[in-house]
């Protein structure tokens, strides 16, 4: 199925056709409307793939499956049909196809289609899936292509139009495709008229592409269409596509084929419209019917054309079905093979909740209506299976049959489906809880069924899900049939089987509905009760005084018993509670703490008298231990079960508190303990505990009167007590009467049954629980009390008489009442109803008065009336029927008072406070009372209205003060009434001024604005005001005012008045017109902006207008100031530095910084915004959250800490690494100055350089590093753990050792030697201290050793090695097995006893004398530092033992690290014999010159099946001593690389090698001028082993040397003796022995040649001794040799190691090079250049690259500075203009190239050389030569000046000749000289000879010899030929031609221009020319071995005097 392909993303898009319907023409619905635009029908169903292509053909009996995908994207569902043309060998399969037949809008639709052929006859043929859409119709072709042989166009033979009614147009698409890579031109032919073919203008094929064609058929009557059109590709012939066409007489289509209905309830209906459209011109006729079960009844499916749905045609006739194939109507039947496509299931009686009405006919070309209806229908005689939970699925099918008048037939069908809610119900309560239950003690509950649907339901109690718990009986058994809203009791009978807690689960079915689960839960107890006393007997008591008894409650039982007491037959009403000591005390909040106080309180009056004690005594026999105080003093012991299910818990120390305060007197404490104790109580009655006390808080607020009708007069410990067996608890009963009279009364005691209840819960009758029940009525008891409650007898005189004495109105008189109680209980009397003014004098108005004893009530009266007067009252005793009256009687005389002023005049302004006192005297010898009253109240006030006056003399004063909003003449009159008598009037007059207007703040007197923050510029000159500052106008009077505003003036720090200037601020004031009403406010805003810092004024003018007097203004001017100040906030500190450090997630921490943000101006900033960037978080406060961005208000000069936090999810994937970020600050529009924010991650990373280790054994423990580098930035602390350990044999034959030592074990363990240290419970400790124990009884001597020494004998150990041999220096009897052998085989044995608990329990210790048998770590933890400059790593000690061979010891180590990453150390210990294998332990590189760089390659192979890691090092050895060198030399003495030669490793020093793998190391360097070149390497292996490699070879210096016979420059004496020094030690076998025998220094060098002697006297002259190798050969047997050696080689002659050279070269080479390697030693500076000279040489060979051939004019000749001895070339006397030839011999002595150049320090006017080579017998070197032409312009016309006179030259610096320029650098030369000549003069020197040396640079160059030979070679003649010709302009007569030729070899060549030669060529001063011309700079001579002559002549008349060369 891979292998199609599909083809829709290459089709091009269609283009939008115009409509070609008519608009007249008359649709019958929507959908066809919609459906018949060409591009809604064709390009709204989506196929994928548009068609198939298969590469490969197709086999037989082989299944092809692909999948097709169809989508409507159209807004009408589209009915369609799926078939192939190929059905013999195509299926097609659709999964629940009659679901899917109308495809939805945006649905996909998903389509299997197989392909299997059984025979090969046209099995790739093209096949179509046919997919039919109807309504209008059509018909999309998808074609099946086979592309193994198909190489034409591909397009269908022939088409079938879909079937539709005549008038209606039927519609096919067609594919054409095109399997070539070529695009073929298509056109179409048709000659049919009713035929119409669109190609949507497409005549153009792609190449491998398709294009559809659409075709149309319009029939106008019933006929068959047939017929066939032409394709035609490119230059084919056309192919012709036969199509046909049936019409049908009658086309139905219903909108829809399936309908899902929602949820619905029982008689509930919901509706659906289905439209059925008639295509048919005619009327058709409409039937339907349900769809019945197949299996029932058998049906014929029959499948319409235009539906292709089955239908039930039981009731058609035959004839209909013979005559169904014809013109008007075609049958299709379509039996369903296929049986794996999945069929719809329907439930057989779901049609009766479904319903439809359907038209009866439909008329033609119209549309009708079919409305389905979905109504669930409650049958109570078919109700729903119980197993079913709803909502119940239900699913049919309606079958629509339609016919005509023709008797055609067509049918269709409906799917419908819906889902019907359950019944619902509802239950009350879900929950049951029984809490604490007692075994067999029936409990009856009462379920609730409520019926909340609209149909009955039958409710039954189905089961319980926990059987076995309890027993329960539900009734009634039948259930209830409930009707609609209506509801049904369920009676619960449940009594509790076990004692513990228990839930369980009851379930209750509704039919036709789900079930409901009622759960019941609680804890099922068990318990029996005796009291003392029987009956509790209070006696007589007085009405609401609190009675305490006590009663003692005995369990008898041998069980535990549980028992409540609740008070009966009581009230409901909250009683009245009196004190007995003080009635106006506050009582106590709770139930139980009132109780306990007021019954204390009276036991405390009651203990007075001396009361007999009452013993109790008991019935029934008690242990003597429990007395009867201690049953009423213990406390109740409450059930833990009861608290946890019944109250909230309360913490224990609330518990603990409340059993302390019980037993204290709080009452009795000061008053801080009372404090405390107080808000410790009110805190825990804050608590759900006691919540049930604050009800009786009312007690305090009692009225005495108030005694209820219904009191709760009894109060008892009602809470569960517990009862041990035989153990008691006493009770209070606590008694507050109410009710007068005698009362007989009982309590309640409620018990739970001690046993199980009686029958057997498992009988099998049917109601077994019947037996079992236990009434409540048997669980309960009463405890009995009786009581006398009376009110007692007071007398008191009811009439107070007052008469006698002088009383004045107003004044207070006080009198006394006296109360007497002759009764023998207290009772309480008060006064119920009191007089106006009367009054008690101490306050107290209710008494308590005791039997037999009397009160006194201090009363006070007031009289206002004058004349006689009568007062009267009633008295009260509580628990009295009725109150008594009381009166009172008196004689009132008046009062007389004077008043000054008399009347008052004054002139003020608006809201001007004004005060005029009154004072007033009393004249009456009375308290005259009085009170004054203005007569218009109106802004004025008296501060006192009214008084009191002693006796004559007192004087009072009042105060009247008046303040008047608006200005206004204002009248007024205080009148004085004095109560008795009359009323005084006093006349007031007020003139008042001014405007009531004030302003908030005040700017009458100017306003200041303070300090303000600057605007920008930009703001200010749009007129845009920051700051405004509202001021509030008050209108204070009654009448309106209006206020006009005039700005006179702005003026700002840089302006003055004058208005040539730019105004820098302004002020302004909005609005400018203001209308204040009466007691109106209006509010007006001051403006202030400048953009310039200072201080600015501003000038307002306001003119307020009086609206009731419009004639009268009033002016104010004020004057507003501001200062503006620029915006600062500034940050302490400037940045923030934050450290993260990771580590463990338990010790992680927050990282919060606090900087302070500071505001320097006192301005208050009310918004400012901080947003952070970066992993920060801020906030302002602590409370806060942290954010991104905050905002904050900053106040003047205010320091404000922002919290800064590091957001540590951000820092989980960084390492090491620095984050920055900032707090940007914004405020008044401006970004002021940020803060900067780093952190640093610190994080601790410890890395293993070697996770892996492998090392090898040493034959003896030793201690390796294991190095920890810390990558992290964080120090890390680490710990090791060892893991596990192994050790394993690697080797191929075992060690017979091994075999002895584990046959030696096994002895050791059958012998069951019992250690002392057996009892040691640590194995590994055990271990060790026997393994110890055990070396000393070996050191002591025992039988066992004895025991063992026969047994090794016996074993015939002397032919098999121990594992352990024998001691060197021991000398002991090989036959025989020696106790030292056992003792180490024991000790091996012992070593090698694995205990699995020793690696694990503990580690190695030290401590333990065989710790040195494990690898371990000396130091387990450590801290390992960040790198610095001093540390970069830690090196942990590792040790290793020593194990035996071929055995290998493995051990793993876990690193863990605090804050980092774990990881894994394994250590490998292996003993073998050889772990790697060098190709070539010596290596020779042959002879080369000095200055060539060799690269050698050592191949190493690691011959092991372990990784090895390779450290290769340089081994060097010591510094050898000088040969005859004095101190200072030594003292010089340096190594130098490039003089001795040197290696250095190409590949790096560190190599790992794979197990059995191979490698190669490469060393470069220089053989330097070392003619016996060794170096050393070694290979440190794993750092645990090493091997060594050698390289050697032989390093020449390559020269020039003199065949021509010229003279010699003579020696210097000291030259003479150095030469004679060396030449003396390249004879005394020092250097020369390096050349012929590798060795080292012989001792005796040196010495006396007597002493020499001696020695070789006892030496053998055999030479056959020397054949022996330095190894194997001792010391003294060296020396020995040495010397031998040193005289044979003097005999004999010298060997020659270069055998192209003769012997005199070589000995000429190696004085050379000696001599020079000395100077090098002794002089740095000489070094120096060398070391330059080298460098140059190596960046040449070192540029990348191709490089171009040199060329001989263009580079540079450098020679070292190393000089060989000069000649002399004399030339005698020459002539003016004379030429004169001279030719020199050279030979060139390798290994070398010859690359050499001949120069002069100065141009010698017609000096001439050039050098020739024969190049017959050279061709190879590639010889090329240049010389000098001499034919540039002569710059300089003086004189030639030898080099002696140019000596002299130099001390004039006036001295103007050319010549000189060359002496000395750093000389400073004067000349006057034009610039001209200067450019000319350096321009000429400079560009000579290009040097490393400055000497060298102004040299001039005549000649040059280049070799172009990649190789070296030596022996080359060379001839340099030059002449002379002395001209007489340059030379005078008689000069003298003195002057020095320099032949330079070079070592190297430089490829470039001739302005740009940068290479390094090196040069010396001429050996011997220090004492030849002492005067004169030493000229530098050429490489290796340079030559240089030295030019000798005098010139006079006739010519050259002379003209010597010298080499």
């Amino acid at each position: 199925m891979s292998m199609f392909r599909d083809k829709s993303s290459v089709t091009k898009h269609r283009t939008s056709r115009p409509s070609r319907r008519s608009s007249k023409r008359i649709y019958c619905c929507i959908a066809k409307e919609y459906y018949s635009e060409f591009s809604n029908m064709v390009d709204t169903l989506h196929i994928t793939p548009r068609m198939m292509i298969h590469k490969k053909c197709f086999k037989v009996n082989n299944t092809y499956g692909l999948t097709l995908n169809i989508r409507n994207s159209g807004l009408f569902p589209r009915l369609l049909k799926l078939t192939t043309d190929s059905p013999e060998d195509t299926s097609i399969s659709i999964p629940e196809m009659e679901m899917h037949r109308y495809l939805e809008t945006d649905e996909v639709l998903e389509v299997k289609v197989w392909i299997r052929s059984n025979t090969k006859r046209d099995i790739n043929r093209r096949r179509h899936i046919l997919i039919e859409s109807f309504h209008p119709n059509i018909i999309f072709q998808v074609p099946i292509i086979v592309l193994d042989k198909l190489k034409d166009p591909s397009v269908c033979d022939s088409i079938t139009f879909p079937s539709c009614v005549p008038g209606n147009k039927t519609h096919f698409e067609l594919i054409v495709y095109n399997p070539t890579k070529d695009r073929i031109r298509v056109r179409y032919r048709n000659t049919n008229r009713g035929l119409e073919i669109s190609s949507n203008n497409k005549d153009v094929l792609p190449a491998e592409d398709y294009v559809k064609l659409l075709l149309v058929i319009e029939p106008k009557k019933l006929q068959v269409y047939k017929g066939f059109f032409n394709i035609k590709f490119g230059v084919m012939p056309p192919k012709p596509v036969m199509f046909q066409f049936t019409p049908k007489s009658m086309g139905v289509y219903l909108s829809l084929g399936k309908l899902e209905f929602g949820q619905a309830r029982f008689s509930r209906e919901e509706m659906r419209n289905v439209i059925v459209c008639n295509e048919t011109p005619h009327e058709v006729y409409i039937s339907g019917e349900f769809y019945k079960d197949p299996k029932l009844e058998p049906v014929v499916t029959v499948e319409s054309s235009s539906s292709g749905g089955e239908e039930d045609s039981g009731g058609l006739s035959n004839k209909i079905i013979d005559d169904a194939i014809s013109m008007h109507s075609v049958l299709l039947y379509d039996f369903e093979e296929d049986n794996n496509i999945q069929q719809v299931l329907y439930h057989p009686g779901a049609s009766k909740h479904f319903d439809y009405i359907v038209p009866n006919r439909i008329s033609g070309l119209t549309s009708g209506e079919i409305k389905l209806i979905f109504r669930p229908l409650y049958d109570p005689h078919d109700p729903f299976p119980e197993d079913m939970e709803p909502p119940y699925f239900q699913r049919t099918r309606i079958n629509f049959c339609v016919t005509d008048a023709e008797d055609c037939y067509e049918s269709h069908f409906v799917v419908m489906s819906g889902e019907i809610g359950g019944i619902e119900v509802e239950t009350h309560p879900k929950v049951i809880d029984f809490r604490k239950v007692y075994l067999g003690e029936e409990h009856c509950a009462q379920i609730k069924i409520l019926n909340v649907d609209a149909v009955p339901a039958r409710v039954v109690y189905k089961d319980c899900l926990e059987p076995d718990l309890a027993g329960i009986r539900v009734m009634p058994v039948e259930g209830y049939l409930l009707e609609p809203c209506t509801r049904g009791i369920f009676h619960l009978s449940f009594y509790s089987l076990f004692p513990n807690r228990f839930s369980m689960t009851l379930r209750f079915k509704v039919e036709n509905g789900a079930h409901y689960k009622i759960v019941l839960k609680g804890t099922g107890q068990q318990v029996q009760l005796r009291t003392f006393p029987q009956l509790v007997e209070f006696g007589s008591i007085p009405v609401a005084v609190p009675q305490k008894r006590y009663m003692l409650l005995m369990n008898p039982l041998a069980v535990p018993i549980t028992l409540q007491v609740k008070p009966t037959d009581d009230g409901e009403e909250t009683p009245l509670v009196l004190n007995i000591r003080d009635s106006t005390e506050m009582l106590p909040i709770t139930i139980r703490d009132p109780i306990r106080h007021l019954q204390s309180v009276h036991e405390e009056l009651q203990r007075r008298e001396n009361e007999p004690y009452e013993k109790i005594t008991l019935t029934e026999h008690l242990p003597d231990s429990m007395s009867v105080k201690s049953f009423q003093t213990s406390d109740s012991i409450y059930s833990l079960d009861f608290e946890e299910e019944v109250m909230e818990p309360i913490p224990q120390m609330a518990a603990q508190l409340l059993t302390h305060l019980k037993k204290q007197k709080i009452f009795d404490k000061s008053e801080t303990d009372r404090r405390v104790i107080q808000e410790a109580l009110m805190g825990l009655m804050n608590t759900k505990y006691f919540s049930v006390f604050t009800k009786h808080n009312n007690y305090i607020f009692m009225d005495w009167n108030a005694i209820p009708s219904d009191p709760r007069e009894i109060y008892c410990d009602n809470e569960i007590i517990y009862l041990r067996p035989n153990t008691g608890r006493s009770i209070t009963i606590l008694l507050i009467p109410n009710k007068v009279g005698y009362h007989h009364r009982s309590l309640s005691v409620r018990i739970c049954p001690a046993l199980p209840p009686p029958g057997n819960v498992d009988s099998s009758e049917d109601y077994p629980v019947e037996k079992t029940l236990v009434k409540t009525e048997f669980l309960c008891s009463k405890l009995w009390f009786e009581y006398n409650c009376f009110s007692p007898e007071i007398l008191w005189n009811n009439t107070v008489d007052l008469s006698s004495r002088t009383i004045y109105a107003g004044e207070d008189y006080a009198f006394d009442i006296l109360f007497t109680n002759r009764s023998i209980v207290g009772g309480f009397i008060h006064f119920d109803v009191i007089p106006t003014d009367m009054s008690f004098r101490d306050g107290t108005w209710k008494f308590y008065i005791d039997a037999q004893s009397e009160v006194t009530a201090k009363c006070a009266v007031t009289f206002r009336s004058l004349g006689t007067a009568r007062l009267s009252g009633l008295v009260k005793i509580v628990g009295a029927s009725h109150p008594y009256p009381f009166h009172l009687f008196a004689n009132v005389l008046p009062t007389e008072i004077r008043i000054t002023p008399m009347y008052v005049h004054r002139r003020l302004t608006v809201y001007e406070e004004n005060e005029v006192h009154f004072y007033i005297d009393n004249y009456t010898p009375t308290h005259t009372k009085l009170s004054m009253r203005l007569k218009d109240t109106s802004f004025q006030y008296l501060t006192l209205r009214g008084g009191a006056l002693a006796p004559t003399g007192q004087s009072m004063y009042t105060t009247l003060k008046s303040l008047f909003p608006d200005p206004d003449l204002y009248q007024n009159t205080l009148y004085v009434d004095l109560q008795f008598e009359h009323v005084m009037m006093l006349p007031i007059t007020f003139l008042v001024e001014g405007v009531p207007l004030y302003f908030e703040p005040n700017i009458r007197e100017g306003f200041d604005f303070g300090q303000l923050y600057t605007d920008t510029r930009t703001q200010f000159q749009d007129g845009t005001y920051n700051h405004r500052f509202p001021v509030r106008v008050i209108n204070k009077g009654l009448r309106a005012y209006r206020v006009i505003i005039i700005r006179l003036s702005s003026i700002g720090p840089e302006t003055s008045h004058c208005a040539l200037h730019a105004l820098t601020a302004r002020f302004d004031v909005d609005p400018k017109n203001l209308y204040l009403h009466p007691n109106g406010e209006e509010k007006l805003d001051l403006l202030a902006s400048s953009y310039v810092e200072g201080r600015c004024t501003g000038d307002f003018l306001l003119q307020v207008i009086d609206q009731k007097y419009p004639q009268r203004k009033h002016i104010i001017r004020i004057r507003v100031t501001a200062k503006f100040v620029e915006a600062q906030l500034n940050w302490s500190p400037r940045q923030l530095n934050f450290k993260y450090k990771h580590c463990e997630p338990l010790r992680d921490r927050s990282y919060v910084e606090t900087p302070l943000l500071i505001n320097p101006c006192s301005v208050t900033i009310d918004q400012v915004v901080l947003q952070v960037t970066g992993p920060f978080r801020i906030k302002e406060l602590y409370e806060d959250s942290f954010e991104k961005e905050i905002t904050i208000k900053m106040n003047g000069n205010e320091r404000k800490e922002i919290f800064v936090v590091l957001n540590r999810g951000a820092m989980r994937q960084l390492f090491c690494r620095q984050v920055e970020g900032r707090i940007n600050v914004y405020a008044v529009g401006k970004q002021l100055r940020p803060l900067s924010l780093r952190v640093a991650v610190l994080v601790p990373d410890v890395v293993i350089l070697q996770p892996e280790i492998v090392l090898f054994d040493r034959g003896s423990p030793y201690d390796s590093n294991v190095h920890l580098v810390n990558q992290g930035c964080l120090p890390a602390e680490f710990k090791w753990k060892r893991l596990e350990t192994s050790e394993v044999f690697i080797g191929d034959k075992d060690d017979p050792g091994g075999i002895v030592a584990d046959l030696l074990s096994e002895i050791l363990r059958m012998l069951e030697y019992n250690f002392s240290c057996s009892e040691e419970s640590n194995m590994t400790k055990r271990y060790q201290e026997c393994r110890c124990q055990f070396r000393r009884e070996v050191e002591n001597g025992d039988m066992i050793l004895e025991i063992l020494d026969e047994i090794v004998n016996d074993l015939e150990l002397r032919h098999r090695p121990l594992l352990y041999p024998v001691d060197k220096e021991v000398e002991e009897d090989p036959d025989q097995s020696s106790s030292s052998m056992v003792r180490e085989t024991i000790n091996d044995i012992l070593a090698r006893l694995h205990i699995d608990s020793s690696d694990k329990w503990s580690e190695p210790s030290t401590e333990y004398c065989f710790a040195s048998r494990f690898i371990y770590f000396h130091e387990k933890s450590g801290t390992v530092e960040v790198p610095d400059a001093q540390t970069t790593d830690l090196a942990c000690k590792l040790h290793l033992p020593h194990i035996r061979r071929n055995f290998e010891m493995r051990a793993v180590f876990e690193l863990s690290v605090i804050g980092g990453r774990s990881q894994r150390l394994s250590v490998a210990l292996v003993n073998l014999g050889q772990k790697v294998k060098f190709y070539k332990d010596n290596t020779y590189m042959g002879i080369k010159p000095w200055y060539e760089t060799f690269d050698a390659v050592v191949r190493v192979t690691n011959i092991t099946k372990y990784p090895l890691q390779l450290v290769v090092v340089e081994v060097k050895p010591p510094p050898a001593k000088p040969f005859a060198a004095t101190k200072e030399e030594k003292e010089a003495l340096q190594e130098k690389r490039l003089v001795e030669g040197f290696c250095k490793l190409i590949t790096s020093d560190l190599m790992n090698l794979d197990p059995l793998g191979t490698d190669q190391i490469r060393v470069k360097g220089i053989l330097g001028f070392s003619e016996s070149f060794r170096h050393s390497y070694g290979a440190v292996i794993n750092n645990s082993d090493s091997n060594y490699f050698w390289l050697k070879g032989q390093g020449v210096m390559p020269i020039l040397d003199m065949t021509s016979a010229l003279p010699v420059v003579p020696l210097d004496a000291y030259e003479v003796q150095e030469e004679y020094r060396l030449l003396q030690r390249i004879y005394h076998y020092e250097i020369f022995r390096t050349i012929t025998e590798l060795d080292e220094e012989p001792k005796f060098i040196g010495e006396e040649e007597d002493q020499q002697e001696e020695l070789g006297n006892s030496v053998s002259e055999d030479f056959s001794l020397l054949s022996s190798s330095d190894e194997d050969m001792p010391s003294e047997r060296q020396a020995q040799h040495d010397l031998q050696l040193f005289r044979m080689v003097r005999t004999y002659v010298m060997v020659n190691n270069n055998q192209e050279l003769p012997h005199a070269t070589v000995l000429r080479q190696l004085i050379l090079a000696e001599r020079y390697m000395l100077r090098l030693r002794l002089k740095p500076e000489l070094y120096s250049l060398h070391q330059q000279v080298y460098q140059s040489y190596q960046k040449v060979h070192k540029v990348p690259g191709f490089k171009q051939p040199a060329m001989v004019k263009h580079f540079t000749v450098q020679p070292i500075p190393c000089e060989q001895q000069s000649y002399v070339l004399e030339l005698g006397p020459l002539m003016w203009n004379t030429l004169r030839k001279f030719e020199i011999k050279l030979h060139f002595f390798g290994p070398g190239k010859l690359i050499a150049a001949a120069r002069t320090a100065v141009r010698i006017p017609g000096l001439y050389v050039d050098f020739n080579v024969v190049e017959a017998q050279h061709l190879d070197k590639k010889f090329s030569f240049w010389a000098e032409q001499c034919k540039a312009l002569e710059y300089f016309k003086q004189k030639y000046r030898n080099m002696f006179e140019r000596l002299m030259d130099a001390e004039d610096p006036k001295l103007k000749h050319s010549h000189s320029f060359d002496l000395d650098s750093l000389v400073m030369h004067q000349r006057d000289l034009t610039p001209k000549d200067r450019r000319l003069i350096e321009e000429y020197y400079n560009s000579l000879n290009p040097s490393v040396y400055p000497d060298h640079k102004h040299h001039f160059t005549l000649a040059k010899v280049y070799s172009g030979c990649l190789s070296n070679y030596s022996g080359v003649d060379v001839t340099l030929v030059g002449f002379f010709k002395p001209e007489e302009r340059f030379y005078a007569k008689n000069q003298l031609v003195e002057d020095y030729i320099y032949i330079d070899v070079s070592i190297l060549v430089q490829v470039g221009v001739p302005a740009k030669i940068t290479n390094s060529l090196c040069s010396t001063a001429p050996y011997g020319s220090d004492s030849a011309h002492p005067n004169e700079r030493r000229p530098r001579v050429l490489d290796k071995s340079v030559s240089f002559m030295h030019l000798l002549g005098v010139v006079g008349e006739l010519g050259v005097l002379g003209f010597t060369y010298v080499q």
